[in-house]
């Protein structure tokens, strides 16, 4: 299966439980041999660390604005994801990223938010 996990800072987790359930959810799915891409900021992951025990980290822009931020990237993170055609689930976090779920879906990718 070919995972994509979209709307938190990105893995290895350094600031939140979002980040550390995507770290768990991520090592585990890849030791079972399944493929997971996490979308990563580059303000808060280093865009030179290109995987993470076994799963490709891809970093997009955002707007580096407390209000702004979360919500620009998982967008540009959806459109990315529904762009590359190869996902057979897209895996969102935090409640407030649901409206963005529509875009993946309407590129006929399952997908599933976590909200806490």
């Amino acid at each position: 299966m070919n995972v994509a996990i979209l709307g938190t800072r990105g893995i290895p987790a350094s600031y939140s439980g979002f980040e550390t359930a995507v770290e768990q959810i991520t090592s585990r799915l890849t030791a079972r041999g399944h493929r997971v891409t996490v979308y990563c900021r580059p303000h808060v992951v280093d865009p030179d660390i290109r995987e993470w025990k076994g799963a490709r980290l891809v970093h997009l822009p955002t707007v580096r604005n407390k209000y702004l931020d979360t919500f620009v990237h998982t967008l540009l993170s959806s459109v990315h994801a529904a762009r590359e055609d190869s996902y057979d689930v897209a895996l969102f976090f935090i409640a407030g990223n649901s409206p963005l779920c529509l875009v993946t879906r309407m590129a006929g990718i399952p997908t599933v938010i976590n909200v806490d």
